[in-house]
């Protein structure tokens, strides 16, 4: 099941005079665990009809602004105390960070991280010539890839995240130009234990040409994760099988003169974030 959490947590709440940014991050929340992750290649004897690889997801983040060019003037209140002009944001204007625990019994799998665009954009004849590039430059690795995967429908692990890539890349603002964007791995510990996840850093320009929602993604597959010695009898998130765990998510806009808009806000213990509750799930086929 898709499901969605935000902030403000109730987005009708939501009073752009007061923060002028809200954060949704969304994706699927019983996802299957991909148990054949480390097989390189598919064991023989396998029944070539019974072969299933986990699937990939996607997990998705918004983040929306009401804009302050003139187009936009009419979503503000008289008086607004909101002054954020495109113009008035430095570069890097954003950085969006989604985490995944690591002590569930579960960890993540980054395949692909996307900055999404709606066609026809006002650069979309250029970033279809750019994304086509990008795509024939790997198409000698799709062509290999496709040919092993033959052997066994679905292949191995990395037939089915080239494919996944090739897909997701059609849709995502490639890099380039004053659209160079980027994305980085970045972990932490805190109360919520040790979080990895994907960091992006987005230009002052995505403003002006994606709009008033900011939307990225991340493809990853889900693998189960038990630490090595842990005794079940003991307990402990990563003494035993997969349980449920959060996400989370936030994001920071810089203002020029050192200005930081944390989204959600910064409360009296650090930056707060938004929860997505994650339960993976055995495949019933494995």
């Amino acid at each position: 099941m898709i499901e969605t959490s935000s902030w403000p947590a109730d987005l009708s709440s939501w009073q752009p005079d007061e923060q002028p940014f809200y954060l949704e991050f969304f994706g699927e929340t019983s996802p299957l665990l991909d148990e054949s992750y480390a097989e390189v290649v598919l064991p023989g004897g396998t029944d070539p009809t019974t072969v299933h690889d986990a699937p990939v997801y996607e997990y998705w983040w918004t983040l929306g602004h009401p804009g302050t060019i003139e187009e936009h003037h009419h979503w503000y209140s008289p008086g607004s105390r909101t002054q954020v002009p495109w113009e008035a944001v430095a570069d890097p204007a954003v950085r969006v960070y989604l985490y995944f625990p690591i002590s569930a019994g579960w960890r993540v799998k980054e395949i692909m991280a996307t900055l999404k665009y709606l066609a026809p954009a006002p650069e979309q004849r250029s970033w279809f010539d750019q994304a086509r590039k990008d795509l024939a430059a790997i198409q000698p690795v799709l062509g290999g890839v496709s040919e092993v995967g033959g052997l066994v429908p679905g292949g191995a692990a990395a037939s089915k995240w080239i494919q996944a890539v090739s897909r997701l890349q059609v849709s995502s603002v490639p890099q380039a130009g004053d659209m160079d964007w980027s994305v980085g791995k970045v972990t932490f510990g805190s109360k919520h234990g040790v979080m990895q996840g994907v960091m992006w850093t987005l230009p002052r320009s995505v403003f002006a040409r994606l709009g008033g929602r900011l939307t990225g993604s991340l493809a990853l597959s889900f693998i189960p994760a038990t630490r090595q010695g842990a005794s079940p009898a003991a307990g402990g998130p990563d003494a035993g099988p997969a349980g449920s765990a959060e996400a989370l998510a936030h994001a920071v806009v810089y203002g020029q003169g050192g200005t930081r808009y944390w989204i959600p806000g910064e409360p009296p213990d650090g930056h707060g974030f938004v929860p997505l509750a994650i339960t993976p799930r055995a495949s019933s086929r494995n």
